[in-house]
Order: structure tokens, then C-alpha cells, then sequence
């Protein structure tokens, strides 16, 4: 495959992404200084060290590198995706006075991968090399756990090692995670600059990204047809391996999106795959893209705050998984969502209230018993709704894909009239 290009490296200046000169760091003693993220080598006119190599059968040419923890946690250095059978060995201690701590030949195909416990403020040497005399250009990155900012994007994302997780069980686990106040979801890749970024994270081979094969929509055909990302975005992009969407591997079905490995496939590739047949783990992408827009003015609480409306999930009927939320509520008071494909706007309306309805046309209420929500002790409250039942007039009716719906919460309050609105919320399904 090819390293990462002088482009992708300017993109990734907040994780210096760089390119070491091969002949200042040829020693322990003049060891160039590595930081999270990624960076280039090439060990083509480096020579071989006295250090003794213990896993790479004599051991080739090789570079070295400091690297000083900024935290404590699980660390990952790894040469995955690099263009020849590199080895890499990380030590405590100083020059003179090294102590191995981890050292690797193949984790990925050829390449190599260690992970150990850094602990904050302390630096660790490292080197790259090759077995058995192999040398060549190549990337390592290094990874300290915590999520990683596409500088383009401005979007952060976390690779997560989970060997045979399905991919409904990835999109919970991505969605049960947060960072910096920002809900994860299984990545979608959108460009060919965000695919060659997300490679760039490390050993990504066989990783679920957020792409799935949607059986109810009216594009569905195998294998290529009804391909959606879990947000609802434009499935525009694709980065398949030739020959892939294909449904074949000995499953009866492949319809989720995977990784496939670099190192192995030529570059970050697409796959299609069932749940079962080679999973290792999954992309996390934090990106803070709220769904759906809010519109409509909503009166002050007894909080002194106005209620305000949000969503989370995914706009995408074939998953029905969409959750609507309301927040800056009173405490411990209930209430319901209500539902229209119309908007409308009526002052302290509903009979009773301080509030507005921002909601016109017929309006449904999600007032079944299981649906009646509180704001307890944080003053929020939230309803995973069914996509396929919205009530509308005496009836239910399933949300069909490019419909918009709008939405709003009715809440108990202590002031007043006795209750209020939230603002309006608008949200397209796809």
C-alpha cells in the first residue's frame, strides 16, 4: 500500500504527522522525538544497531524514537499498513541502561504492534526495524486511547479493539459512548480524505464502520442496492475492494460495512460481511452533528430556562432507531411528545398552558402508558420512538422515507397555568 501522502501528513499537523530524517535517528543517542498520531519512516539508509533484536531473527536497520506519555492508559505503537515486514521493540529506561518491555515481528500481516500500560510524564524509547535484514518506507502511529481530531472534519475518532462483537452490538456499544459532552456512532466515511484519515488510526482491518444493507427500502437489491449509513447521509462515497459489494463468504446474507486491512487489501478498503464472519472490533466517530432542526419559540419554565428539543440515533427508517429528547425542563414533572407532519404556531395554546404550540394540521400524541415520561432530577426526559406506529389522528402510521416530522414535549410545570412547551423540532427520515 502506499504511506501516507505529504497532504494527509499536513492534515494531521495536530498529531504531527511527520517524516523523520532516516540519518539523525539511526541510534539510541540521537533518537528523534515521536508524539500521538502519525508519522512517516524510511529505514532504506538506516543501518543496524548493536542493540539485540529478540524478535526479528538478528534484526534489520532500524530508527529510534522517545516518545513521553501526556497520560496514563493502555499506549499503542504499531507499523500496520507499513510496505515491508517491519519488527518494533519499545524499552524503559535511558541509552546505555535499556530495559525491553515489549517487543514484535507480525501482528498485522508482516507488520508489528505492541501495547503496554504508560504511565503519565514517563518516556519510552522505541525502534523500528525490520526482520531478518528487512528495510523500506513505511507509517507508524502511536495511540493513547483517547479519541483523535480530524483537523478537516473537526470530527474526533477512536478505534476500538473487540474481537467478535457483531455489528448491531458495535452500533450500541459506539452509541453508549461519549467524549467532550459528544454522543459516539459507528463512523461514516463521507471522502476519500476521511477514509485515508480513519486508516491512519491503526490495525483497522476488519472493523465495522457505520454502512448497512437496508432490506426495506425501495433501492434494496443484492448485493449492491440499499446501501445507507446510519445518520441518514448521502451514501455517495464508497471506497469497496473490486469486486465487493458480493454477498458471497460462505454466509447467508452480508449486509454491514467493514474495513478491510490496508496492509492486506492494498488500502482501507470496503467489504460487505455478516455479523459472524470476521469481526475485530469497530470505529467510534464523535462528530457533533445534531439531528433535525429546531424552530419555533418556546416560553420561560418556572426554571427561568425555555424548554428545547433534540434527537439522537439515526434518521434512518431501516434501523428505527430514533430517540427524542427534551431538556432545561422543572424537575420531577411529566409529560408527552406530540407529533405533526405540519407546523403551526399558537400562543399559550393547548387550553391551559403557558406554552405554544408550534405544531399544525393533526396532531399526534405519544400518550401511551409505557410513553408518558418524567424529567426527575435532571430536569430531562426522553422516548425512543417506533417508526412504524406514530399516532395520527385515531390511528397509527408508519414514517415513510423523505417525510419530515415535527415535534415537540408537553411538560407539568409549577407556575402559572400549570404547564408548557418545549420549541419545535423538524426531522426528515430517510
Amino acid at each position: 500500500m502506499s504511506t501516507l501522502s505529504k497532504t494527509t501528513c499536513f492534515a494531521l499537523t495536530a498529531f504531527a504527522c511527520t517524516s523523520f530524517a532516516t540519518a539523525q535517528n539511526d541510534e539510541c543517542a540521537t533518537a528523534s522525538v515521536a508524539v500521538v498520531g502519525a508519522a512517516l519512516f524510511d529505514t532504506t539508509t538506516a543501518t543496524l544497531s548493536p542493540e539485540i533484536w529478540p524478535c526479528a531473527g538478528g534484526g534489520g536497520p532500524d530508527l529510534w524514537y522517545t516518545y513521553t506519555a501526556p497520560i496514563s492508559g493502555q499506549t499503542t505503537i504499531s507499523t500496520c499498513g507499513s510496505s515491508y515486514d517491519t519488527a518494533l521493540e519499545v524499552f524503559t529506561g535511558t541509552c546505555g541502561a535499556l530495559v525491553p518491555l515489549q517487543c514484535n515481528d507480525d501482528t498485522c500481516n508482516f507488520q508489528s504492534s505492541v501495547a503496554f500500560a504508560a504511565t503519565m510524564g514517563v518516556t519510552y524509547t522505541f525502534r523500528i526495524g525490520g526482520y531478518m535484514g528487512a528495510s523500506g518506507p513505511g507509517t507508524f502511529v502511536i495511540d493513547d486511547g483517547r479519541p483523535r481530531l480530524d483537523p478537516v472534519s473537526g470530527n474526533y475518532y477512536q478505534l476500538v479493539g473487540s474481537p467478535g462483537i457483531t455489528w448491531d452490538q458495535a452500533r450500541l456499544d459506539a452509541e453508549a459512548t461519549s467524549f467532550m459532552g459528544i454522543q459516539g456512532r459507528l463512523v461514516t466515511i463521507t471522502s476519500q480524505q476521511e477514509n485515508d484519515f480513519v486508516e491512519s488510526l491503526g490495525d483497522i482491518g476488519n472493523a465495522w464502520l457505520g454502512g448497512f444493507q437496508n432490506l426495506s427500502s425501495p433501492n434494496y437489491s443484492e448485493p449492491g442496492g440499499g446501501w445507507e449509513w446510519i445518520t441518514g447521509e448521502p451514501f455517495n462515497y464508497t471506497n469497496w475492494l473490486p469486486g465487493e459489494p458480493n454477498n458471497t463468504g460462505g454466509f447467508p446474507s452480508e449486509d454491514f460495512l467493514e474495513m478491510l486491512s490496508p496492509a492486506q487489501f492494498g488500502g482501507p478498503v470496503w467489504n460487505d460481511a455478516h455479523p459472524m464472519e470476521h469481526p475485530r472490533g469497530y470505529i467510534i466517530e464523535f462528530a457533533d452533528g445534531a439531528i433535525g432542526t429546531n424552530y419555533c419559540s418556546a416560553n420561560p419554565n418556572s426554571t427561568g430556562a425555555t424548554g428545547s428539543m433534540s434527537a439522537s440515533g439515526s434518521v434512518s427508517i431501516g434501523l428505527n432507531n430514533f430517540t427524542i429528547e427534551a431538556s432545561d425542563l422543572p424537575l420531577s414533572q411529566f409529560g408527552i411528545f406530540v407529533t405533526s407532519l405540519d407546523q403551526g404556531f399558537v400562543p399559550n395554546g393547548g387550553g391551559s398552558s403557558n406554552g405554544n404550540i408550534c405544531l399544525g394540521g393533526v396532531i399526534g400524541r405519544f400518550f401511551l402508558q409505557s410513553q408518558i415520561v418524567t424529567s426527575g432530577s435532571t430536569g430531562e426526559f426522553s422516548l425512543a420512538l417506533p417508526l412504524n406506529s406514530f399516532p395520527q389522528g385515531n390511528g397509527f402510521v408508519a414514517v415513510m422515507p423523505g417525510e419530515t416530522w415535527n415535534f415537540q414535549a408537553w411538560h407539568r410545570d409549577n407556575v402559572g397555568l400549570g404547564s408548557n412547551f418545549t420549541d419545535g423540532l423538524s426531522v426528515t427520515f430517510q
